[in-house]
Parts: C-alpha cells; sequence; structure tokens
C-alpha cells in the first residue's frame, strides 16, 4: 500500500484535474470491502497486472469462486447456483447485499460476462503497460488513489500526459519503499549509469532532471 500521507502530494500534481463522478456499474462493487475490509490483494482479481500490458478485468467465474459455493461443478449444475451468504430481509425487502448479490449469480447463471463500465483510460495513441510499473515495484494505489477506502470506484488521477512526464522526471512523491525499489529496477536508471560509467557525459540530464526514474522519449510511451 502506498502510503496515504503521500496522496494529497500526488493529487497536487494532477494540475487542477477534478475526479468525475463514479459511473453506475451492473452491479454494486464495493472496492472498500474487498480491498480494504477483507484486505483481498489487488492482484488477485486483477491477476494479469504484473504480466500484461492491461490489469484484466475479473471473470465472472473468479467472482463466483467466492461468492457461489460449488462454483466449479460441471456446467449442467450452473442453474442451481446460490449465493454463499443467506438471504437477509432489511425492513421486509431483500437486503441490498442479496440482491447485488443475486445478479452475479444470475449473470453465471446465463454464462455471461459481466458488463463492467470502463472507468480508467488512456487515448489509443499512447500506452501504458501495466506490468512495466508494477515490476519496477509502484503500487496501484500510488496511480488509482486509495482503493481500500472507495464504496464505488472512480478516476483518481488524470492520467494526462503532463501527470506521466512529472513521475517519470521524479517531480511527483513516491513512498520511500517505492522509490528505492523504482531506483534499483528502472532500466533508464541503468542506462544512464552504465553511460557515466563508461565515460559519457550525463551533466545536462542530471542538472535539469536530477531525480529523473524512467525515459520521457516519445517512443516510450507512443510505440
Amino acid at each position: 500500500m502506498a502510503a496515504l500521507a503521500l496522496l494529497p502530494l500526488a493529487m497536487a500534481g494532477c494540475r487542477g484535474y477534478k475526479p468525475a463522478d463514479p459511473p453506475e456499474q451492473p452491479i454494486a462493487f464495493y472496492h472498500n470491502v474487498h480491498a480494504g475490509d477483507n484486505k483481498i490483494p489487488c492482484a488477485y482479481c486483477h491477476y494479469t497486472a504484473d504480466r500484461s500490458p492491461d490489469a484484466g478485468i475479473p471473470s465472472v467465474q473468479l467472482c463466483v469462486g467466492c461468492h457461489v459455493p460449488g462454483s466449479s461443478a460441471p456446467t449442467a449444475l450452473r442453474g442451481q447456483a446460490q449465493l454463499a451468504f443467506p438471504k437477509v430481509k432489511d425492513n421486509g425487502r431483500d437486503s441490498a447485499w442479496y440482491k447485488e448479490g443475486q445478479k452475479l449469480v444470475n449473470y453465471w447463471k446465463n454464462g455471461q460476462g459481466i458488463p463492467w463500465v470502463r472507468i480508467h483510460k488512456i487515448p489509443e495513441h499512447a500506452k501504458f503497460p501495466h506490468y512495466t510499473h508494477v515490476n519496477a515495484g509502484l503500487q496501484c494505489q500510488t496511480c488509482h488513489g486509495p482503493v481500500q477506502e472507495m464504496k464505488e470506484m472512480y478516476q483518481f488521477s488524470s492520467l494526462r500526459m503532463g501527470w506521466c512526464i512529472d513521475c517519470h522526471r521524479g517531480e511527483m512523491p513516491l513512498s520511500p519503499q517505492e522509490e528505492a525499489s523504482v531506483r534499483q529496477r528502472s532500466s533508464f536508471i541503468q542506462r544512464i549509469s552504465a553511460l557515466r560509467q563508461a565515460g559519457g557525459d550525463t551533466r545536462a540530464l542530471q542538472e535539469r532532471f536530477p531525480n529523473q526514474r524512467a525515459s520521457t522519449d516519445c517512443m516510450v510511451c507512443h510505440y
């Protein structure tokens, strides 16, 4: 988890960005319950983040693996699927938890994926490979905000080019643990270090952006 004390500073680097209201989703999925209360690691649901350009959206099968007992049974038995938690009444009506969970069961019974509404998206001409950032040691919260506190997920950071550049140049604060990891794993820092050791002149770069963590070459994000 990225240090929450750094989050206001990260917001300050968004240059006037104001998060939009979260979109309505087909199922009320509370990140604060899953990632916060139950402490489920982000990578359990977004399991391709460390090896793919995309973090991945969890399949309905992954969801029912927790919420529906016996979900690994043959497809023919899907019609008998039931929620793991009981049907609880709230003032004579089905509880909100049960109603939202039943939506999941219905998607599973019908063999349908959940049509989640996408929240984070950068322009098609830009690329953000999740795996390079995750493997460099960055925490999910650094870009996505305190997801463990969010009832409804929203876009915390601007994802604008200037915001990315600020981080690559070392002008956006990271937690001490992230900074140390990036300094150790960054291919850019390794190349500059090798160039300097070989007698190359790196003074211009170091004088202008002494804390630069990653390349700002156009081809890095627009390849």
